[in-house]
């Protein structure tokens, strides 16, 4: 897990995927339009949006936020907020002001809808494009203006100006469907500063799944990459190169991130895991069983399906609710609890030993009493790994340093009860 330095990276990422779901833009316009004309004053903001080689880009939608520096806290948990709640209502939500660019490019906020024009502001562009499901973005982020400065009237946002470089996506070691080298050419056509980080991230293309963004490298200022999208390969995804960089333009230091249009993976990355059968203990014995089939954590449905693995024996929780009276009648049976089975461990069953290097968790709950558990063809543990991640994450990667040939992989709950998996993915 990259935790030391992905935090910050993941929310202003968060914000630059998904600011754009409550968005409206004109599906007709084109996506390259004739060259930008320069923006007359007018509103309280006032921009445009553009290619770099200076033509207008009208198929694209503006989301600005407003922050203070008193209120940074604030700014960042509304950031977080939208990511993951974009309906929730009130300051942990705050709407974002949006604004639909015309033929030309050019966009505007009037005073009554946005507010206090002079506090700081983070202004995202999104071009929609016909050929990837995420179009470049960028985004600005400017501080207060200074009320010595003396300035009035309408505030020019710098230009909203695209990075769209050609990705270019190979298998970085032969054999190994998932390790790929990725390249980009430098972000030279964008404003910015003399320093540009990169970092490559895998954001979710499937629909009605939250798009927030995995960090799949450490930045680096070079323009390659090598990175492993087996993490997140499991739910459809694309590839992308974010560019970050802090300049001064007009006299304002200006906080720029740029996002490249997605890409997707150049293999069918499908775990060896896909459609297997599983196996549940049988609390009261202790043993493996054949559980039912398909297996809800290995079917590719990321989705968490709430009867989770079953065994045969286990109550049908449609029938068990059937049977439950009203509250008044005494003569009703009390509700069954054997409905709730408590398995505390589950396995996948792969279609043949294999040599095991990497396990993916999907689960909305936390993953702290979980272990992985390597079994051999006689199923004796072979190697353990503990889960880690924090709450809420979704996705747990556990790493086998010294890969082992495995035909059974487990998932052992301290607790004793294995519940709420949405996926385990095995490679």
């Amino acid at each position: 897990m990259l935790r030391q330095w992905c935090g910050a990276l993941v929310l202003t990422l968060v914000a630059l995927l998904t600011v754009t779901a409550c968005t409206f833009y004109d599906q007709d316009a084109p996506v390259r339009g004739e060259p930008a004309p320069e923006p007359e004053p007018t509103g309280a903001l006032y921009s445009r949006v553009m290619h770099s080689d200076g033509d207008s880009a009208p198929r694209s939608s503006v989301s600005v936020y407003l922050y203070d520096t008193a209120n940074d806290i604030k700014a960042v948990t509304a950031t977080m907020s939208l990511g993951f709640f974009c309906v929730l209502p009130g300051p942990f939500c705050p709407r974002a002001v949006n604004a639909e660019p015309d033929e030309r490019g050019l966009w505007s906020l009037p005073d009554d809808e946005l507010g206090d024009a002079a506090a700081g502001l983070q202004a995202t562009a999104t071009l929609h494009v016909d050929d990837a499901v995420f179009g470049p973005s960028t985004t600005l982020t400017l501080p207060a203006s200074d009320p010595a400065s003396g300035t009035a009237g309408p505030r020019r946002v710098p230009d909203l100006v695209y990075w769209e470089p050609e990705l270019t996506v190979t298998g970085n070691e032969a054999g190994k469907a998932g390790l790929l080298r990725v390249s980009w050419p430098a972000a030279t056509d964008v404003p910015a500063g003399k320093k540009i980080t990169y970092t490559v991230v895998s954001a979710s293309t499937v629909e009605g799944t939250t798009a927030e963004p995995r960090p799949l490298s450490r930045p680096t200022t070079g323009t390659t990459a090598r990175v492993d999208a087996r993490v997140y390969a499991d739910a459809g995804s694309e590839l992308m190169v974010v560019a970050q960089t802090s300049t001064r333009i007009d006299g304002e230091r200006v906080d720029a991130t740029y996002r490249s249009a997605g890409v997707p993976p150049p293999a069918d990355l499908t775990p060896l895991s896909r459609g297997a059968e599983c196996l549940a203990e049988d609390k009261a014995s202790g043993r493996l069983a054949q559980a039912e089939s398909p297996c809800p954590i290995t079917d590719g449905d990321v989705e968490w399906d709430t009867s989770g693995v079953r065994l045969p024996t286990d109550c049908d929780p449609g029938a068990a609710e059937a049977s439950v009276g009203p509250p008044d009648d005494a003569s009703s049976p009390e509700p069954s609890t054997s409905c709730a089975p408590e398995h505390p461990r589950v396995c996948v069953v792969l279609p043949e030993p294999r040599e095991v290097s990497l396990v993916v968790l999907r689960t909305p709950f936390s993953p702290s009493e979980l272990t992985v558990e390597l079994l051999d063809a006689e199923r004796r543990v072979v190697r353990t790994s503990a889960v880690a991640g924090d709450a809420f994450e979704e996705v747990y990667p556990v790493r086998i340093k010294r890969p082992v040939e495995a035909g059974l992989v487990c998932l052992r709950d301290a607790y004793g009860n294995v519940s709420g998996l949405s996926e385990v993915s095995v490679w």
